[in-house]
This record gives C-alpha cells, sequence and structure tokens, in this order.
C-alpha cells in the first residue's frame, strides 16, 4: 500500500489543548490568530481547524453549554442566521453544490468537544467522496487555513 504524507500538518496534531477551544476563541481579542471570521452579539463563526474540506466552519455561542436545549431563543436565532450567512459565503467563494449542516451533540454522537456546542457547516461538491480519506485515512485540504480565514473574513465583512 503507498502512503501519502502532508508533514507540514504536523504541527496541529501536536497540539495539547487544555480549556475550551470555544470559550478560548471567544474571549480571545485575535481573531487571525483563533480563525474567528465572524462575531455576533451571541454567536461567532470560526474556521475548524481539522477541516473535512476547504469549506468548513463552525457557530457556537459565546456562553459555555454543551446542550443546545440550553441555548436562549436569542442564541439559537443568531447560530441559525451565522450559518445562513456560512452558506452563502462559501457558494460564493467555492462554488459548494451541497452543504452538511449539523450539531454533534455529546461524545456518543461524534462530538469531539462536547462541552460546548457548535453547529458545523460543511460545504460538499458533486463526487467529492475524498478517496484519500476512503483508502488512506488521510485528508487533503488544498488551501491553507490562513488563506481561506482571509477569504471568509472579506465576505462576511
Amino acid at each position: 500500500m503507498k502512503h501519502l504524507s502532508a508533514p507540514w500538518r504536523d504541527k496541529y496534531f501536536d497540539m495539547k489543548q487544555s480549556g475550551c477551544i470555544f470559550c478560548k476563541a471567544a474571549k480571545a481579542k485575535k481573531d487571525a490568530e483563533n480563525l474567528v471570521v465572524l462575531r455576533g452579539a451571541k454567536c461567532f463563526m470560526m474556521l475548524n481547524l481539522f477541516p473535512y474540506t476547504n469549506a468548513h466552519v463552525m457557530v457556537a455561542p459565546y456562553r459555555h453549554t454543551g446542550d443546545v436545549t440550553m441555548l436562549s431563543a436569542p442564541e439559537a436565532a443568531e447560530m441559525a442566521v451565522m450559518v445562513s450567512k456560512a452558506v452563502s459565503a462559501m457558494k460564493k467563494l467555492f462554488h459548494c453544490e451541497g452543504f452538511n449542516i449539523g450539531v454533534n451533540q455529546g461524545a456518543a454522537a461524534g462530538a469531539g468537544f462536547t462541552a460546548h456546542t457548535h453547529t458545523h457547516v460543511v460545504g460538499r461538491w458533486k463526487g467529492d467522496t475524498n478517496f484519500m480519506t476512503t483508502l488512506a485515512a488521510t485528508r487533503v485540504a488544498p488551501s491553507s487555513p490562513q488563506k481561506i480565514y482571509r477569504m471568509l473574513k472579506k465576505e462576511l465583512a
């Protein structure tokens, strides 16, 4: 079996994360460093550092809660508006043909960060079965997170 390496990604897997990534990003004033592309009154949008595709963001409330039923009506409404903005921006920038939009609540549902609810917005294209993931357990993103950040930040401004 042949293997393809992307050694530049090693730094992402070597990260030791302490605390909540969403709370850290929400409180920090370093949006570019934390890949926060949009801030609202109750919620914010950030790139996923381990994306399924180039077009993969997460929308989270500022308030720390791991249960979607605990969101206030204004938080839930703003999350929905931000999801819609993400879809519009990704259609324009990346020509996405479809989207996976969802919340993974709890470890049993596949949530990587169970303590802070968030909605994934993942752009998809016809035929993007991602053979690399299927055959080699490897993901290949053709653009750097920083480039995608700049593109989305400009589009969502």
